[in-house]
């Protein structure tokens, strides 16, 4: 396993050594690409991400009143039913959003060991993890918590990498999962199954809660 400061030196060694990318700086940063202090924000950030809290807070975010409105007319549901619904989708999208640095954690700490490298805070664009197998060859995944939860934009962007894909679930067969596949992607020790199951998974989000 390697300190977070080699975990950065290695993610600068993969961008230079494949067609791997940083994210951009922000809009309106007043330092450039690839600068020094480009280099420093995404450091921060990278540190900083590692810090996961999984609070469910109700957003303050205005509900979109037409398509309630609709909703309501189409179901027929009673002035009730929808401030209930309306308010509890809120929430829900709120902690959907971030599931998927719960779920990236969570894997983190069983692959590790195994010298994966988690680019947190999504400092390497459409990658969350690597690994370097030689002087010059690497691996690189990305995880998501669902099959559908990834968008056109995302999907064209990956197309010609040699980024592994890998979802969790698959949002039209009930109580499915896939982190068979993710163990045989990570590593060849059978024991990893034994960490890395949905039942393993859901025990780790409600510890967060």
């Amino acid at each position: 396993m390697f300190s977070e400061n080699h975990e950065f030196e290695l993610i600068i060694e993969y961008i230079k050594q494949t067609d791997g990318e940083f994210r951009k700086p922000p809009r309106g940063a007043n330092h450039k690409e690839n600068s020094v202090e480009h280099l420093n924000y995404l450091k921060k950030t990278f540190i900083k991400s590692r810090k996961i809290n999984l609070e469910v807070n109700e957003p303050s975010t205005i509900t979109d009143d037409a398509l309630w409105e609709l909703i309501q007319l189409r179901k027929n549901l009673t002035e009730q039913q929808v401030n209930e619904y309306s308010r509890f989708h809120k929430i829900a999208m709120s902690v959907e959003g971030k599931l998927g640095s719960i779920l990236e954690f969570f894997i983190y700490n069983a692959i590790k060991k195994y010298n994966w490298i988690w680019c947190s805070g999504s400092i390497v664009k459409d990658t969350d993890f690597i690994k370097k197998i030689n002087d010059n060859d690497w691996v690189a995944l990305q995880v998501k918590n669902s099959d559908n939860s990834e968008n056109n934009a995302s999907s064209r962007v990956r197309v010609g990498t040699k980024i592994i894909k890998w979802y969790r679930r698959f949002s039209k067969k009930k109580n499915l999962d896939n982190w068979d596949e993710l163990c045989e992607l990570v590593s060849a020790e059978p024991s990893l199954k034994t960490e890395l199951n949905e039942e393993k998974y859901r025990e780790y989000l409600i510890s967060k809660n």
